[in-house]
């Protein structure tokens, strides 16, 4: 699940770090490539609940291969891309990818684990996920900065790779549940509406969480698509300058996904959650005052290592507040806000990036992580 995870993320931050060169080959501004990068979310938004539906019918393991598949058409989509709508178009499709793979694999992962290691569980899973995020901008400055090849190369370098892991996929054994009771068995509440399907997991807790993600996804949303144009524009850096800070800001996850998994365990999902988040608001608003890019680097690294520090907590979070038969629909619901701000964060930071200057971005963010950590303290009772 580790390896899924990473290839399901190798293609998501390649184009936010094209963003200029976007910017210049198809004419486009920041509010117009804020547009394209916004329209997979919509779609996202849109697919959440049938990709929960469809892990649940079935399988995850089909699940998850019908992600692959999805990720080498589009993929190969892009690289034919001649002008601004064919792009939009497939990068839209691309990022369906993890709109089927993350239910269906936080499913897999949790029915094959007991209670009281599963946020270790998905901590080494979600450690997969950052791993595949930084390797995307990594690959772009090996082969467009170093190689002087074009954008579209770094596209089909991964198509392969993909090939043979959705042939492992198919030959994975059919996921079990785990036959050992779980300790402390946590008590799923009654729903908010005694109607089955979608409406039977909207309990309180269950609720609350999915408003903290929503809110704390305007943060990161708004920060995280133009981070390598900002790093360009703001902080003097080249495109493969840029595109390697934001690989290696991503790769910290691989080691912050399990530490944070294993202490989520020991002190307390919700608890480990809460100090994660402290922490990484904490550092965003010391890298935005930072003087010199050097600090702002360093302090942006920790925020983004207490961030994928509190995944794990996340997920397991989410896991106790649903029932199993359940869990995929669970998860594609926790994503579902997700979906929602970021078919609109992206095009709002392109034209306040514009119109204010990319800097603005970060006081927003801040708020906004603010107002999740309160939410997350006083709404979320797991």
């Amino acid at each position: 699940m580790s390896v899924t995870h990473m290839f399901a993320h190798v293609y998501d931050r390649i184009f936010p770090t094209l963003i200029p060169v976007f910017r210049d080959e198809f004419g486009l501004s920041l509010t117009e490539l804020g547009v394209i990068a916004s329209i997979p979310f919509f779609f996202q938004a849109i697919l959440s609940i049938p990709s929960g539906y469809l892990t649940d019918k079935m399988g995850a393991r089909r699940a998850i291969a019908l992600s692959f598949l999805i990720s080498i058409s589009s993929a190969i989509a892009v690289t034919v891309s001649r002008g601004p709508i064919m792009l939009a178009i497939s990068i839209a499709v691309l990022g369906l990818v993890t709109t089927f793979y993350h239910p269906a694999s936080y499913t897999y992962t949790t029915k094959i684990t007991s209670e009281r290691n599963r946020s270790k569980a998905l901590g080494l899973q979600s450690a997969g996920g950052p791993l595949g995020l930084a390797l995307g901008p990594l690959s772009l400055t090996i082969i467009v900065g170093y190689l002087g090849w074009d954008w579209r190369t770094v596209y089909l370098f991964w198509i392969a790779p993909l090939v043979l892991i959705l042939v492992a996929v198919l030959r994975m054994r059919t996921q079990r549940e785990d036959t050992e009771k779980p300790k402390n068995e946590p008590v799923i509440e009654k729903p908010l509406t005694k109607s089955n399907g979608v409406r039977s997991l909207l309990t309180v807790g269950f609720v609350m969480f999915l408003v903290y993600s929503a809110v704390s996804s305007v943060g990161g949303q708004m920060i995280s698509v133009f981070l390598p144009t900002y790093l360009r524009d703001v902080r003097m850096l080249s495109v493969s300058e840029a595109s390697l800070v934001y690989g290696f800001i991503s790769m910290v996850g691989v080691f912050a996904a399990p530490i944070g998994g294993y202490f989520a365990d020991r002190v307390g999902t919700k608890r480990w959650l809460l100090y994660t988040l402290a922490g990484a608001i904490l550092c965003l608003f010391l890298a935005y005052v930072s003087p010199s890019t050097i600090l702002f680097v360093v302090f942006y690294f920790m925020d983004s290592f207490l961030t994928h520090s509190g995944m794990a907590a996340g997920s397991a979070i989410i896991a106790r507040l649903t029932p199993s038969a359940q869990r995929g629909m669970g998860y594609a619901l926790s994503f579902l806000p997700g979906s929602i701000i970021g078919s609109v964060a992206p095009a709002l930071a392109g034209i306040l990036g514009e119109r204010l200057g990319l800097s603005i971005l970060f006081p927003i963010g801040i708020a906004a992580y603010l107002a999740a950590l309160l939410v997350l303290k006083f709404g979320v009772k797991a």
